[in-house]
């Protein structure tokens, strides 16, 4: 045997019935309406948090009662030129193999402009620069994040005939410079 117990359709569990509702509340003391206000996002807010904006939310069932709060769940709008980690930015760079090997500055946007970037000789693909300062505030602080460079080293799949041939005469230079350090002359 079940015994289910509900609320009366009829006074909603109040206990009393108005016989003539206000024709907009229909009787339940509260009436909905849009409100259009603006919200201030702190510097630095992480994707998901939530802010709290007191007395903004639905009206409690209780007739004349203060409204509850509105919880204002962020999401960002991804950046295509950076990804994010926290407060840090990372950027993936691709440089010729060429500059990897005798070195370049790149011009490296950032949220605030532009930076110098110098990438010194001899840098291995998959290496990491640090920009120090140049990423999102952080939250609830005065400081910045970093702006991280992976550098990658782009091989090129055509190549003319000319660079072919010094392709070949670097390999040679480099067997020849290999042979001696093995010999010792």
């Amino acid at each position: 045997m079940f015994q289910q117990v509900s609320i009366c359709p009829a006074c909603h569990g109040r206990g009393s019935m108005i016989e003539h509702p206000c024709p907009e509340c229909q009787g339940r003391g509260n009436v909905e309406q849009g409100e259009s206000f603006t919200v201030t996002i702190p510097p630095g807010i992480e994707e998901g948090m939530a802010l709290r904006i007191p007395g903004k939310g639905m009206a409690r069932l209780e007739a004349g009662s203060a409204n509850g709060d509105l919880f204002v769940v962020v999401r960002t709008r991804r950046d295509p030129r950076f990804e994010r980690a926290g407060a840090d930015l990372l950027r993936q760079y691709t440089i010729s193999p060429m500059d990897a090997v005798l070195g370049t500055t790149l011009e490296v946007p950032t949220l605030d402009g532009s930076v110098s970037v110098t990438v010194s000789p001899g840098i291995q693909p998959g290496e990491v620069l640090r920009i120090r300062g140049k990423g999102l505030p952080e939250f609830g602080s005065d400081c910045h994040g970093e702006l991280y460079l992976r550098i990658e080293v782009a091989i090129p799949a055509h190549i003319t005939r000319e660079e072919r041939d010094l392709y070949k005469r670097l390999r040679a230079i480099e067997k020849e410079r290999d042979d001696s350090f093995l010999t010792g002359k």
